[in-house]
């Protein structure tokens, strides 16, 4: 297998600045409560689990960063 070739003098690139993957978890019993107003709101109509927990989590998730 060949070797990669190594520049001389010249760094090594870095990777893109990514944003950072670490996030701060919202208390599930707060997502919960916010789920179910989510569903009540809608007039109680099932089958929207998955996203009103997932929309519960995206509107708490900035309040409790800027807490944090």
């Amino acid at each position: 297998m060949p070797k990669p070739k190594q520049t001389a003098g010249k760094p090594a690139k870095r990777p893109a600045k990514l944003r950072s993957t670490v996030t701060t978890a919202v208390p599930a019993e707060t997502v919960a409560s916010r789920a179910y107003e989510l569903f009540l709101k809608r007039g109680a109509v099932h089958g929207y689990d998955t996203e009103d927990w997932l929309t519960a989590e995206r509107e708490l998730r900035p309040a409790l960063e800027a807490e944090g």
